[in-house]
């Protein structure tokens, strides 16, 4: 039986212990943004309970898209993020819904490990990340020791600091994403129409301070009503998603792409001259034709026309004016073409 004193210091421990979990639960609990988020989080939990390492696990889900899209943007250094398949991440964990703690037989979790910490690591404590009553990834803890996460060792403050990470989420998770769909075409995920004028009023005022060019890049697909009328809505929606996703993967990390109004699209290109952003769209363009949608048993060109324009080019420079002219250099490349395809060409790809 504990003696007195034992007794007097593991109640002061446990004092210490709740009383770190609530200044984390404080810290993260009005923060807006899912990326501020984890990093508060994992740097709160590594300094207030001297952990060498810890990252977060997200698995790569639909409904998980967004929030690893957005954390890979402010995690090039900080390396908390691990993404991971669903395969991986219910072996490792069989998606239970309390903490695990393991020092034995790690190579089983090596899929929710970081590859330079498999090594290096005597222990691990799992802890799930629940939103909706789904598990959607796991604060993960890492030790060089064997002791530290010992699966003996009673895990109570874990799953209260588990707990407390999946409440407060849900509420960030929640207001993030209104903000996220309230900006985003819901077709396309692309950023939308009205998103489109606030930006490139902020990138004009940036360029007109700091005295950098930059260019707007005007697209329209050549044959979608020949698709949809063709294929029907569904085909024609996946040919929309189809060039949205080439845009993104085509374009800087600086550049942003919208949806502007049916078929038509808006990249802005910070920071480039006419003649960059003519060649860039030439390469979309290159690219889109030589990457056709595959839709079941068939395979769909994709063709686009486009107008470009730099303020390079311009006397007076404004946001209406930069689309008007990119606009009228996309109809004069299609007046350039030759005749449209035909329904059944379309047909016979």
């Amino acid at each position: 039986m504990p003696s007195v004193d034992e007794l007097i210091a593991t109640a002061r421990k446990n004092e210490v212990i709740a009383r770190n979990l609530f200044d984390i639960e404080v810290a993260i609990m009005n923060i807006t943004r899912c990326s501020e988020f984890f990093l508060t989080l994992v740097s709160l939990v590594k300094e207030k309970f001297g952990i060498d390492h810890a990252w977060l696990v997200l698995t790569e889900s639909p409904s998980n898209e967004h929030l690893i899209e957005t954390l890979r943007e402010v995690d090039e250094d900080k390396e908390i993020l691990l993404p991971v398949s669903m395969v991986d991440f219910l072996r490792a964990t069989q998606s239970i819904h309390e903490p695990i703690l393991v020092n034995t037989e790690l190579n089983r979790f090596r899929g929710i490990i970081p590859s330079d910490l498999r090594k290096k690591l005597g222990s691990i404590a799992v802890l799930p990340v629940v939103v909706d009553s789904k598990v959607v990834g796991a604060l993960v803890l890492g030790d060089e020791t064997a002791g530290r996460y010992n699966p003996r060792k009673d895990s109570f403050f874990l799953n209260q600091l588990s707990v407390k990470v999946s409440i407060s989420l849900a509420g960030v998770w929640a207001r993030e994403r209104i903000s996220f769909l309230a900006t985003r075409d819901p077709l396309t995920l692309l950023r939308n129409r009205r998103e489109l004028e606030e930006s490139l009023e902020q990138e004009l005022s940036r360029h007109a301070r700091q005295r950098e060019n930059m260019a707007v890049m005007f697209i329209d697909c050549d044959d979608f009503k020949i698709v949809n009328d063709t294929y029907g809505h569904d085909c024609g929606d996946s040919y929309l998603k189809h060039v949205a996703y080439h845009l993104n993967e085509l374009t800087r990390k600086s550049d942003l792409a919208f949806r502007f109004a049916g078929d038509e699209f808006v990249v802005i290109l910070p920071n480039q001259q006419q003649e960059g952003a003519d060649i860039i769209a030439g390469r979309i363009r290159e690219h889109l034709l030589n990457t056709p949608l595959k839709v079941e048993d068939k395979i769909i060109p994709v063709v686009i026309s486009y107008g470009v324009i730099s303020t390079e080019n311009l006397q007076k420079v404004d946001s209406k004016m930069m689309l008007k002219i990119a606009d009228e250099r996309l109809y004069e490349m299609k007046r350039e073409k030759p005749n449209r395809r035909t329904q059944t060409e379309c047909e016979e790809g």
